[in-house]
């Protein structure tokens, strides 16, 4: 090897160790540790050779990477992680700013209307994720009966199988007539048919309504697609998905119910998760 090309790797192992690229000493000899005097003369190796040879900087740094391909596998990683860092900081900065919508009194709820904590939820009932998380809610909600819980209808896949903004119409319809309690009662029971992604029919929505809707209630829901308090409140869920960025569904966000709350205290999660990251969430809101 050269004794330039000997000065540039050691140049290249200076940088990953002083952050140029972020990632772990993966090996030993990748990242040697230089005292002060020895990164300054390595430095003004390396300004002297580049500023001769501009061209030859991309060249040996190629090289130089192309034999430690460990180190831009952690610079991948810590980058996904740095921007993973700061998603979540803007959706907590979004949930701040839509606070007052996503603890709406208007959306269906269950839970004391003054809890600490709040859990909103974004769901279809054509999602097959929605589905699987469906008994974890359960058992959540139970855990914490002074948590209110926050249900966001959110139909993504109507366009594609029609029962599901049926089945979120429906469900708002019973949140309006019945309040809080039936309305989750009808939630689960929907979920617990077990039909997604298109399995779903109008008859099953149907005949699970019939307890809570008469029958020419439910003939409404089913023609009143573009006017009426139900379009408005699904129009609304809609409206603040989009400001959310949520694009998909599950989404939580689980935040406390006091004016200004600390960004702390704020859970964002665009997807699905465990009974442990919920319950954790929880209580990080209630602070």
């Amino acid at each position: 090897m050269s004794d330039k090309l000997f000065k540039i790797r050691r140049l290249a192992g200076l940088m990953l160790l002083a952050g140029a690229f972020v990632a772990p000493a993966v090996h030993a000899e990748a990242s040697p540790a230089f005292t002060p005097a020895q990164q300054a003369q390595i430095g003004q190796l390396a300004e002297s050779y580049f500023t001769a040879h501009p061209d030859k900087m991309g060249e040996i740094m190629g090289t130089y990477l192309a034999n430690h391909p460990e180190f831009l596998i952690a610079a991948s990683e810590s980058l996904h992680q740095r921007q993973q860092i700061a998603q979540q900081q803007a959706y907590v900065q979004l949930a701040l700013q839509y606070q007052s919508d996503l603890l709406s009194e208007n959306s269906p709820s269950v839970g004391p209307k003054n809890a600490k904590a709040a859990v909103v939820m974004f769901f279809d009932y054509q999602c097959a994720w929605c589905s699987k998380m469906a008994p974890v809610i359960e058992q959540v909600m139970k855990a914490n009966p002074d948590t209110r819980f926050v249900f966001k209808e959110f139909p993504i896949f109507a366009s594609r199988w029609p029962a599901s903004g049926l089945a979120a119409r429906v469900g708002e319809q019973i949140w309006l007539n019945k309040g809080g309690q039936a309305y989750v009662a009808w939630h689960n029971a929907m979920y617990a048919t077990g039909k997604v992604e298109g399995e779903l029919a109008d008859q099953d929505i149907i005949t699970l309504a019939q307890p809570y809707l008469t029958a020419q209630q439910i003939a409404a829901v089913k023609e009143q697609h573009d006017n009426g308090p139900v379009h408005d409140a699904l129009l609304i869920n809609r409206g603040l998905a989009q400001h959310m960025g949520f694009t998909g569904t599950p989404a939580f966000v689980v935040m406390p119910q006091t004016m200004n709350p600390d960004v702390k205290q704020i859970s964002v999660i665009p997807g699905s998760t465990s009974q442990d990251m919920l319950l954790m969430a929880i209580q990080k809101a209630k602070g």
